[in-house]
């Protein structure tokens, strides 16, 4: 029973580091993208990635104190995260559908500057 508590709290713990790299480097992404749609794309997966990190908090808090109090807030802690999850997921197909769009307009917007930079 203590070997797969130790196992559940090191995957828990891997999972939230994991998490919380991947957040920032989509935030990174998104921070240094100059498109909008892509930008939007890039936030709608980190912002997945948090809500991650918030259901790994919340699993590890019930996991590792037994209270009724870590209980609760570990409980919310999960409904956060996957809400976080559905919400984003959501957004990020929806940016998905749209980048193929954008994309033609960023190509015909840099045509346009080629053309009247000559």
């Amino acid at each position: 029973m203590e070997m797969l508590y130790q196992i559940s709290v090191s995957v828990l713990v891997t999972l939230l580091l994991a998490s919380l790299f991947l957040f920032l480097l989509f935030k990174v992404r998104q921070i240094r993208s100059r498109r909008d749609v892509q930008s939007a794309h890039f936030n709608s997966i980190s912002r997945i990635w948090l809500g991650l990190l918030i259901l790994a908090f919340g699993l590890n808090t019930i996991i590792q104190f037994h209270t009724a109090v870590s209980y609760i807030i570990g409980a919310l802690f999960i409904i956060l995260g996957a809400y976080n999850i559905w919400h984003f997921n959501a957004a990020r197909k929806y940016f998905k559908g749209n980048l193929p769009i954008e994309e033609e307009a960023w190509e015909e917007f840099e045509r346009k500057q080629r053309q009247s930079g000559k």
